[in-house]
């Protein structure tokens, strides 16, 4: 029987990053993963990063100071130890962590992390691996699914992404360059997670996105729809109590959201 790799996900900063985590589990679960709450007996170490906050990048690469010591603890007892860096910081700053940070095994921005199986294998024959290209295809079709026990474990309340990226290019903000453009998942697809998480016991759902009250995705009829009709259908799923959603933006309120 093979011994399971230990994993430590360490996130900063929004709830997306939060999903963002549990969907990097899920995803190398099937690379023999299993989560780990210290980052010193881990095999793999990721950092899950947020550009928002005020001296963003200084915290991390403090946090790697700590962890080179922790990887090179690890060597002296013969074990292997990698490093990745997520998030926006990975993709503001991806050739900067490169370069600054030689303990960095792979930077992968948040578009891509369901490439975090192939990168691992291309930095264990390549030395180091960097991704933070938006990529073509839409990572959610390429996600595994949390198992249900994944889901049980995890409680009653979960995130939901249903929107990613934002358009509005405020002049403080930095998200549309590291989390790209507005893009809305279509419903069947969100109707599904939502499906298969109360089914699992969860009861609460708060559904996330840079942008949400955005939200336009293609619904099962064809038409576009509002986060305020989306909201209408969630709450018709068995098993769904609450509905929460997170962040907005005050221009994009309407009349079917105010009903809702």
């Amino acid at each position: 029987m093979t011994t399971p790799r230990k994993l430590h996900i360490k996130s900063y900063g929004c709830q997306m990053n939060v999903y963002d985590a549990q969907r990097m589990v899920d995803t190398l679960a099937g690379e023999g993963f299993v989560e780990t709450a210290s980052a010193e007996d881990a095999d793999l170490v990721i950092l899950n990063t947020c550009h928002i906050r005020e001296k963003a990048s200084e915290k991390v690469y403090s946090e790697l100071g700590r962890l080179r010591v922790a990887k090179d603890e690890a060597a002296r007892a013969g074990r292997e130890m990698k490093i990745a860096v997520a998030g926006c910081v990975a993709q503001a700053e991806g050739a900067e962590i490169i370069n600054r940070a030689p303990t960095v095994d792979i930077v992968v921005g948040p578009q891509s992390y369901h490439h975090l199986p192939e990168l691992l294998k291309r930095a264990k024959e390549t030395g180091r691996a960097l991704e933070t290209e938006f990529p073509v295809e839409d990572k959610f079709g390429f996600l595994p699914q949390p198992k249900p026990d994944a889901i049980r474990a995890r409680g009653i309340s979960a995130f939901v992404t249903v929107q990613e990226g934002c358009d509005k290019f405020c002049t403080f903000c930095v998200v549309p360059y590291t989390r790209g453009a507005e893009v809305s998942r279509p419903v069947a697809r969100i109707i599904d997670d939502v499906m298969q998480l109360a089914d699992n016991g969860v009861r609460e759902f708060t559904l996330i996105g840079q942008n949400v009250n955005a939200y336009h995705g293609e619904g099962p009829d064809g038409r576009v729809w509002s986060l305020g009709r989306l909201l209408q259908r969630l709450a018709e799923i068995p098993g769904v109590t609450r509905l929460r959603y997170s962040t907005s933006h005050p221009r994009d309120v309407d009349d079917s959201l105010i009903a809702a």
